[in-house]
């Protein structure tokens, strides 16, 4: 069960446009890579939307950056601002996966990058949104239309 959710909200992840996963402290990130800049270590250069963790720890969380979404998502049991390495400070909430319904955990997610992506990766992700099927959007699951793997049957939200 843990796994499987995991799983999910990092497929959900990946499926945003230039979403690339990354380990810069040993657990799980997943950022928008900003190719061909990267670091001499091999880590991904650009800004991070989620802290995913490690998947096999007894209470998995996953961090998200939040503006809109705050004042509710906090409302979840054992929420709280992420401490790792001062990040609540900005914005950033940790939730633990067990509790939270995977639905909102996905919308944090897609808020979370629309907060740092740039203008042309909203633009892209918008298209994709707005190109999917009712059928698809029922099914949880599209085609992306770049041509990544990564994208693949990852199910991306329509916007409200």
């Amino acid at each position: 069960m843990v796994s499987r959710a995991w799983d999910e909200v990092r497929a959900f992840a990946l499926a945003m446009p230039r979403a690339i996963e990354d380990t810069p402290w040993g657990e799980a990130v997943i950022k928008i890579d900003h190719p061909p800049r990267r670091r001499a270590n091999g880590l991904a250069y650009g800004p991070m939307f989620l802290w995913l963790g490690r998947p096999d720890v007894p209470a998995p969380a996953v961090s998200v950056k939040l503006r809109a979404s705050y004042d509710q998502a906090v409302t979840v049991g054992g929420a709280s601002p992420t401490t790792m390495s001062g990040l609540g400070h900005w914005g950033w909430l940790t939730v633990p996966l067990l509790r939270a319904d995977l639905d909102l955990v996905r919308d944090w997610i897609d808020e979370s990058y629309r907060i740092v992506a740039p203008k042309s990766l909203l633009a892209e992700l918008d298209h994709a949104n707005a190109t999917t099927t009712t059928r698809e959007i029922r099914h949880g699951h599209r085609e992306a239309n770049v041509g990544d793997r990564r994208h693949r049957d990852a199910g991306l939200r329509p916007q409200r």
